[in-house]
């Protein structure tokens, strides 16, 4: 491949890479040059990729056909040569992205070895997938995604979309479905990263030494495990749950937990995943006594401090986490699911613990013909909200009714659980959520048939014993000032030279902005200056990895919307006034996190200190 296509395909598309050299060096198709037309070629057929005329007017007529949304994404079948893509991209403004979805890397190994696409393969509004429709395929959607686009929608090129109509109208269906479960995903991300990393540092008191969920993998594949969620239908499952409470693991987010505690029943672990302070409700005015906690270290602190010494942790993604596992000597921690519910870590906990029998209560997500929501006895109903007077949503299949309900939060949720049971063929799940959706994958059975489904061995004390036996191992407490001392002095530096460019920046005159002042001695000196930054951040990656997790994170986010429309003729003016808004997004980062750690970190060690005491 040419090597001005491989450079960018390192740095912007690592997966389809990884893709193109590993393909097959035959393919069913290949592309041949007649006539100086392009040819798509078959085993027996042939067809002109770009048709039998000129090229640039299919493409122009073509794209004219278009309806095209600014702020939206879309999806592209087959890339050819990369000339209709690169019309699309010179063709919209800064607000449109294109997903290019190219069945065949051979194909694609073609035109790089032939084509310089480079020009507009180096375009952020461009993302590439080729293969198998995947999550890998789909990994690059979580930058569109940040910028909160309001629409997304499929584009056909006919000539390349023939060549497997299956194939690409499942690679559009399948954006489209993976784009509305990630957009909110990234949109709480960047609203609450600012919470995430305050609370991961108010937690590393209660949570430093705290045993990782995974020391718990796959010792429990015997023991059947009950996911408990609050959905209307447990109110009628309480009988059932007491019968079986010693036969089977029971796992409870907070929402129905304190429905648990309030009717005899004990969960053998409680998990919150919520950095946010509505959480807590759910265990207000109710025993937390010998219950142990499962969370990330971003959960709520006011919760994880109520469970203080009875944690049992996981790390999805934290840098700061990583920088504190590191400096222990610890192996980096156990991920777990994180899809928008709770519901879903409990899922992914009873993989992680190797259970073979799952069965779901409470999980209805549905709303109830008479318009309930939620169960009784737990924080929705406090504020009213377990009922809704909205009957608005997917009308789908339901356990035992024809037709239920599922408006749009809960079917994310729904479609969430059916992949995930999709992906673990080798365990059985059940569902005894009577008026509840039918979640594919996952049979309804009542009551009785599901307490001879869990056996009658009383094994559940097993799974207990195991929890409190890790969390009575102590583990010295690491100096927490010391762990960040790098990072804060990473910080200051970075913080210093982002500043000052910054300012510096805004004093420059704006008559420079003329193509007469391209190579002005001003600005030449500016963008060398600013080639600091880069470096002092190539030589920190993992500092810098903890100031993009944080306010950082959003604070790019607009830089990313502000600079689409900086475009002057003279480009050297363009760049400066690009690495302006770059450098203010990194000191206000910057800036914030020095403040934080400076503050959590000195109450951290001086909780620390009282609690050493006190011992």
């Amino acid at each position: 491949m040419l090597e001005s296509n491989l450079s960018i395909l390192r740095a912007r598309f690592p997966e389809v890479l990884k893709r193109i050299l590993s393909c097959s060096n035959t393919s069913p198709l290949h592309f041949e040059f007649r006539d100086g037309r392009l040819f798509t070629c078959g085993k027996r057929n042939s067809f002109p990729t770009y048709g039998n005329s000129s090229k640039d007017n299919l493409i122009k007529k073509w794209f004219s056909n278009l309806s095209i949304k600014n702020e939206s994404l879309y999806a592209l079948t087959g890339f050819g040569d990369g000339s209709h893509v690169r019309h699309f991209l010179k063709s919209t403004g800064g607000g449109t992205y294109l997903l290019v979805a190219e069945k065949d890397p051979y194909l694609l190994r073609e035109t790089f070895s032939h084509f310089d696409c480079s020009d507009f393969l180096a375009n952020e509004r461009l993302l590439l997938g080729t293969g198998d429709c995947d999550d890998d395929f789909f990994k690059d959607l979580q930058a569109a995604a940040m910028l909160g686009l309001s629409d997304v929608n499929g584009l056909v090129f006919s000539p390349l979309h023939c060549v497997d109509e299956a194939y690409y109208d499942k690679s559009r269906n399948e954006m489209v479905r993976q784009y509305l479960v990630v957009r909110p995903l990234m949109e709480v991300n960047l609203r609450t990263g600012i919470n995430l990393q305050e609370n991961t540092f108010e937690n590393m008191a209660h949570m430093a030494t705290s045993p990782d969920v995974g020391e718990l993998a796959d010792q429990f594949e015997d023991i059947p495990f009950i996911l408990v969620g609050a959905g209307p239908s447990l109110d009628d499952s309480i009988e059932f749950l007491k019968s079986v409470q010693d036969k089977a693991i029971i796992v409870s987010s907070n929402s129905p937990y304190r429905k648990l505690i309030n009717s005899g029943i004990k969960p053998h672990l409680v998990v919150t995943a919520d950095p946010l302070e509505p959480t807590l409700a759910g265990f207000q005015n109710v025993s937390l006594d010998d219950v142990p906690l499962a969370c990330p270290f971003s959960a709520y602190p006011e919760i994880v401090r109520r469970f203080s010494g009875r944690i049992l942790s996981w790390v999805t993604f934290s840098p700061v986490v990583d920088a504190l596992k590191d400096y222990m000597g610890e192996k980096p921690g156990t991920p777990i699911m994180e899809q928008g519910t709770v519901s879903g870590c409990v899922l992914d906990l009873s993989r992680l613990f190797g259970c073979k029998k799952v069965i779901f209560v409470g999980q209805d997500m549905c709303v109830r013909a008479d318009g309930k929501y939620y169960s009784d006895d737990s924080a929705y109903a406090d504020s009213g909200s377990h009922y809704t007077n909205k009957m608005e949503g997917h009308k789908l299949p339901g356990n035992t009714l024809p037709e239920v309900v599922v408006e749009g939060r809960l079917f994310v949720y729904l479609k969430t659980f059916e992949k995930f049971i999709s992906e673990n063929p080798s365990v059985a799940y059940r569902n005894v959520a009577k008026t509840g959706v039918k979640i594919k994958g996952s049979d309804y059975i009542d009551y009785d048939s599901a307490i001879n489904w869990i056996g009658s061995t009383s094994n559940s004390k097993i799974f207990s014993e195991k929890v409190f036996s890790l969390l009575n191992k102590e583990k010295p407490m690491p100096s927490l000032v010391e762990v960040f001392a790098d990072l804060k002095k990473f910080l200051e530096k970075l913080l210093e030279e982002t500043l000052s460019l910054a300012v510096k920046t805004e004093m420059v005159p704006n008559k420079y902005s003329g193509t007469n002042y391209s190579n002005n001695k001003v600005i030449i000196e500016l963008l060398n200056q600013s080639k600091k930054v880069n470096q002092l951040i190539d030589q920190n990656p993992k500092s810098w990895h903890i100031l993009l997790d944080g306010k950082t994170k959003a604070e790019l986010a607009i830089y990313k919307r502000v600079i689409r429309d900086i475009d002057f003729a003279n480009n050297n003016w363009s760049i400066l006034q690009k690495n302006k808004e770059y450098f203010w997004a990194l000191s206000e980062g910057c800036h914030w996190l020095l403040n934080l750690i400076n503050e959590k970190l000195n109450t951290s060690e001086e909780t620390i200190t009282l609690e050493n005491t006190a011992s």
